[in-house]
């Protein structure tokens, strides 16, 4: 009897080497795995160059993290594990295949890794960008990219962190990708890969934007229960749009509604009581996240698999998108609050973008009740209609009258009332979400729920982002359309004029004032802002940034705390006996520390909450020795130790856990002056001209830099190091720059001391004895150009 064979599936690509894109096999071309997490093939960990020329038999440094990491080049790619989980990827091998793999790859590009300046972002985004095999989108969607949504489905499954199944739906958001010129001609043999494409798109976005993309993905995933997952940002290999994904459930809760008129009470109320309540829980658990809708329609809702009421964030952001671009009023069933639609209709506040004490819960309170309105009634019209004929007062008058007929008699009849409250013309007299909660949940249990009360509380406390106010809203693009009865608007009439300024503080308000997040450039509009802070008595010796403040340690023997909010004084901590040479904050889940070395070899661990104790939560003191004490530097590696440099020429390793001396690292010969900490090595600096570098896994040696010219031996004084790059500077007045822990290039800036050397991206900043903080800009990865002197006069700082 023949059998029959079933068809083959379809073979996915076999992942491949980063290094050199060959496809992984078992035989030759093996992934390895490195210490720093990363898989290569062996053949090109062989090639691999030594991390430094002082180590060259036993580390190297992966080409894609920069991590310098162990190995040994006399046992060779053998001694690293196999990656098994790679290996069990790899498909059946087909001769068909084979055949034309030439061919495939003469035809198509190899993918470029990622850039690494957009390393940091895509650090930030990894977990929010789609793969490219998930392809959500099968075709382009004629025409112009509308700004309403597009509906697809996801093309092959995906793992942590999305767990989503092949055939899901999902619809997908057009971002708008600001221009940056015409791009270049793409090279024949290579393109950028996926990653790289996408992390460039978000790159251009503002930082609003990007912000905003974060949140929703973040608190999608922590209320996946109550809203609709945000998968993350995607885009096509053709189309240079790029999308964010959601998932998308269908039908929606105006299914609900599709009754004859002769509806049932019964049937009517545990509708209305399980769609309300998960309704109230979904804005509860959003506002818990500090954000606000502003604008709000039936449909937002999904039913899910199991039948529970679902928030489509794309859905909203959609609707928003109409609602700013005038083409989604109240005869289609918008919600907008009367405070949210002033605040619209006023272009002079949405230029300036002065939202405080405006807008924040209770204008989500109002879109719940019209919610109620539209679940009780079934008249989407009469929830919407309180601005289109009449006044507010006759609207509400007629809206509990319906309340009342649909209710009396039923267990729900309470909910008129608090329902007509919550449309109050006042924010301020409208209830709290929590009240609309236990009142439907009264009406079946008894418990109270007073539970809820003081996360409510909480909530009324924190800063909020709006979608209606935020940047994702304001991306639209042409005309609005209609297609299908739905809205699929694209750029609005809306002014959305900006200064850089707004960017920042786009569609963020808050109760209390929030401070601007700083910018890498070094000046907005020309004009400095700074902020002159005086408490201190002597000379400062170190700032540190954590919990919401900034301390700041000095020679006069005390640390003073400063809001970051509004950089009021909050506190004066004392307790040491002699200069506080240094602090650091180390920031964990449970709680913040702060700690700080003075000249007399004492550590001090302060706690960092609200009440900022004013005694130390322990302290001890590293040595005795009158002759060698004094702590000159502090560092830490996460939250498992502490690094303090000392006038013994040692460097000692504390455990966080239980504040033991872990370990002492030995081969200064003078006083270790700078500690910094990157990429899984701890880099010193001393008085004796060296800087050390150590690993953190075991705190063995790894290497020495310094530099063999006569007469450049000075003591020094910091060290900032970022990627594979490490910046010193010096008591002589000399700045040295090590890459790969190869000096590439030694400047003399000034006569005298550098006492403060800080790397961020491509931005260098020094400050010295002479009063004058050097900014130096990075050209070509090895060569940083100055840029500009500010003097201590000009008072330069960020906030």
């Amino acid at each position: 009897m023949a059998s029959a064979s079933l068809p083959s599936p379809p073979e996915a690509e076999p992942p491949e080497c980063p290094v050199c894109f060959s496809p992984f096999d078992d035989a030759s071309v093996v992934p390895r795995v490195l210490p720093c997490g990363h898989s290569l093939c062996g053949s090109c960990i062989s090639s691999l160059p030594p991390a430094s020329a002082s180590a060259v038999a036993a580390s190297l440094r992966c080409p894609l993290c920069s991590q310098c990491v162990p190995f040994s080049r006399a046992l060779g790619p053998s001694s690293l594990p196999k990656n098994l989980a790679l290996l069990s990827l790899l498909p059946n091998p087909s001769p068909a295949r084979a055949a034309g793999a030439g061919a495939a790859s003469a035809a198509h590009p190899l993918p470029l890794p990622l850039h690494a300046a957009h390393s940091r972002l895509f650090a930030r985004f990894r977990h929010a960008i789609l793969p490219e095999s998930a392809s959500p989108l099968q075709s382009a969607p004629p025409g112009p990219t509308p700004a309403g949504l597009v509906v697809g489905s996801i093309a092959s499954d995906l793992g942590v962190p999305w767990f989503c199944l092949q055939g899901h739906p999902v619809s997908l958001l057009p971002v708008e990708v600001p221009a940056v010129g015409k791009p270049s001609q793409e090279a024949t043999f290579y393109r950028p890969c996926h990653g790289s494409r996408v992390v460039a798109a978000i790159d251009a976005l503002s930082g609003a934007a990007r912000e905003e993309m974060l949140d929703l993905v973040a608190a999608s995933a922590r209320l996946a229960r109550r809203v609709c997952r945000v998968y993350g940002a995607w885009m096509g290999p053709e189309v240079p749009t790029l999308w964010l994904v959601s998932e998308r459930h269908t039908p929606g809760v105006p299914h609900l509604l599709e009754l004859d008129e002769s509806r049932d009470k019964l049937e009517m109320v545990p509708r209305v009581r399980a769609v309300g309540m998960e309704v109230c829980e979904a804005l509860m658990g959003l506002h818990g996240e500090g954000l606000v809708l502003g604008c709000l329609r039936l449909d937002c809702f999904r039913l899910g698999r199991f039948g529970c009421c679902l928030l489509d964030l794309n859905e909203v952001l959609a609707l928003c998108r109409g609602v700013r671009a005038g083409v989604c009023l109240s005869k289609d069933g918008a919600f907008v609050a009367p405070e949210m639609a002033a605040v619209l209709s006023d272009a002079t506040r949405m230029r300036s973008r002065d939202f405080d004490g405006l807008v924040g819960c209770n204008s989500d309170v109002w879109l719940l009740g019209c919610i109620f309105v539209a679940l009780v009634t079934g008249d989407e019209q009469l929830a919407a209609g309180w601005n289109s004929d009449g006044s507010h007062d006759d609207w509400k008058k007629e809206v509990h009258t319906r309340l009342v007929a649909a209710l009396i008699g039923t267990q729900l009849e309470p909910l008129s009332a608090i329902t007509v409250s919550c449309l109050s013309y006042e924010p301020e007299d409208r209830p709290e979400i929590v009240d609309a909660w236990k009142c439907i949940r009264g009406s079946w249990m008894k418990s109270s729920g007073d539970a809820l009360a003081a996360a409510d509380d909480l909530v009324a406390q924190k800063s909020f982002r709006c979608l209606l106010l935020g940047e994702l809203s304001s991306m639209c693009s042409g005309p609005a359309v209609e297609s299908d009865g739905k809205m699929q608007a694209s750029r609005g009439s809306d002014d959305n004029s900006s200064t850089p300024d707004d960017e920042i503080d786009r569609g963020c308000m808050s109760n209390e004032s929030v401070c601007t997040e700083g910018v890498d450039e070094v000046q907005r509009d020309g004009v400095f802002k700074s902020s002159t802070l005086l408490a201190h008595r002597d000379c400062v010796t170190g700032l540190a940034i954590g919990g919401g403040f900034l301390f700041s340690c000095s020679y006069d023997k005390t640390i003073n705390v400063w809001s970051l909010q509004d950089l009021s004084h909050v506190q004066t901590l004392k307790g040491h006996e002699h200069k506080i040479t240094a602090v650091v904050v180390v920031d964990n889940d449970n709680q913040s520390l702060c700690i700080s070395g003075d000249s007399g070899s004492g550590i001090f661990v302060w706690h960092v909450d609200s009440s900022l104790n004013e005694e130390p939560l322990i302290k001890w003191y590293e040595h005795n020795d009158w002759i060698y004490r004094g702590v000159h530097c502090l560092a830490v590696s996460g939250t498992s130790y502490l690094y303090t440099g000392s006038k013994d020429k040692t460097i000692k390793a504390w455990s966080l856990e239980d504040y033991s001396l872990r370990c002492t690292m030995t081969g200064h010969k003078s006083t270790v002056s700078c500690l910094a900490v990157a990429s899984g090595i701890l880099y010193s600096g001393s008085w004796d001209g060296t800087i050390r570098s150590w690993w953190l896994t075991d705190h063995s040696p790894l290497s020495v830099l310094e530099d063999d010219t006569p007469g450049s031996i000075a003591p020094v004084l910091s060290i900032a190091t970022e990627a594979n790059f490490v910046i010193s500077s010096y008591e002589s007045g000399c700045l040295k720059i090590w890459k790969d822990d190869v000096i590439v290039k030694s400047e003399k800036l000034q006569n005298g001391s550098i006492y403060a050397v800080k790397l961020n991206g491509k931005w260098l900043y020094t400050g010295g004895i002479d009063k004058v903080i050097n900014i130096q800009v990075c050209i070509a990865n090895i060569y940083w150009a100055p840029l500009q002197l500010l003097r201590n006069d000009l008072k330069a700082s960020y906030c």
